[in-house]
């Protein structure tokens, strides 16, 4: 069983160095203002939390990867080792980054004097690495009026704005991209289940010997990559389809399954988040995941995460590459990438596998595949 080496309390989210054009800027140099775009930036809105913002210069107005975990309280007078832990990966990855700065954000009804701790421990961490640890902010909840401070400079606070109305929101909202109210949403959004698994299970397995059969009879013909490219053309079928917004019946959910769980498929239709076809093959995927039951649910849940990593989704990737391995924690592919970016490897570091995967629509002479964007 491949094991993460951070726990699942750990997101991140990276849609590369964001530079904020006048007036954004101007705003997000205000703490108010910053702490009311966490939502926008992580896809939801975090409770009992730590956030952490890495910054490419020493203001707000350049914004790197930004990272929550879950807020562990204090054990006596000591930092929980969770905490502690959670810290020390917040510095592994700005020094991967090379950040100059971090604003840390602490979210929840948290006691002041723990709250010092958690900022004295963080600075000695970040000081050692050659980071600045700009400003710590505190807030009990990032709801419109809620009244947020400065743990480094107490003479510093104000009320929050609403994060609704916020520009990033706006921006995020223009964009396509759905802020959920809590976490908890959006995991239900990855994992809600169909009532349809035990007859799509049924399905899968009524399919297995057919699709072995083909396949077989392929490898020994003089095209051996017929069927998988057969098989491609489905999947991009399908994702057409979805771009329409026409959802797969059971039926073709069953066969998907089938078609995705050979990894020249899967690899191939990987090069559609480097096409003007990713956010319909996403909602597949998403759709996917939610229909098939366990352990085939792991392939689209897999290609759900890689998506929302190489956009930059890190939260969304998470939850999908976690979901993926519960349900097979052998499947290598949610396996590597789940490490990647546990360890906070940037999108654009796993972005070469979409070229790939194109690359493979060509040797397999897939026609349909759309050209890069």
């Amino acid at each position: 069983m491949t094991t993460p080496p951070f726990s699942r309390e750990f997101e991140s989210s990276d849609d590369q160095v964001q530079s904020w054009p006048s007036p954004e800027s101007e705003h997000l140099s205000e703490p108010g203002e910053l702490i009311a775009a966490i939502p926008a930036l992580m896809g939801f809105c975090p409770e009992d939390s730590v956030v952490a913002l890495c910054l490419m210069d020493t203001t707000p107005k350049t914004l790197g990867p930004i990272m929550r975990h879950d807020y562990f309280p204090n054990i006596g007078s000591e930092l929980a080792p969770a905490m502690h832990s959670a810290l020390e990966q917040f510095v592994r990855v700005c020094a991967t980054e090379g950040t100059v700065a971090v604003i840390l954000v602490m979210i929840g009804d948290h006691p002041l004097g723990e709250l010092f701790d958690i900022a004295a421990e963080f600075n000695d961490m970040l000081t050692g690495n050659g980071v600045e640890l700009l400003d710590v902010l505190a807030v009990p909840v990032i709801a419109r009026g809620r009244d947020w401070m400065s743990i480094l400079a107490p003479d510093r606070y104000g009320r929050l704005p609403d994060p609704g109305s916020s520009s990033v929101a706006a921006a995020q909202v223009l964009g396509g991209r759905v802020i959920r109210a809590s976490r908890s949403e959006l995991v239900h959004s990855v994992r809600g289940q169909s009532s349809n698994h035990a007859a799509i299970g049924s399905m899968i397995d009524r399919g297995r010997a057919q699709i072995a059969s083909l396949r077989c009879a392929a490898h020994c013909s003089n095209d051996p990559f017929a069927q998988v490219r057969r098989e491609v053309e489905e999947v991009l079928t399908q994702v057409e389809r979805m771009r329409r917004g026409m959802f797969p019946d059971p039926r073709e959910c069953a066969h998907l399954a089938l078609v995705l769980s050979d990894v020249r498929v899967r690899d191939t239709v990987m090069g559609l988040a480097a096409t003007e076809y990713a956010d319909a093959a996403e909602a597949l995927w998403a759709n996917l995941t939610h229909e098939l039951p366990v352990p085939e649910c792991s392939f689209p849940a897999t290609l759900l995460g890689f998506f929302a990593y190489a956009r930059g989704d890190g939260p969304l990737a998470g939850i999908a590459l976690a979901y993926a391995l519960e349900a097979d924690p052998e499947y290598s592919l949610a396996g590597l990438l789940d490490n990647s970016l546990q360890a906070g490897l940037r999108p654009d570091g796993i972005r070469a596998l979409a070229e790939v995967g194109l690359d493979l629509a060509r040797d397999f002479d897939v026609s349909a595949m759309p050209e890069a964007r």
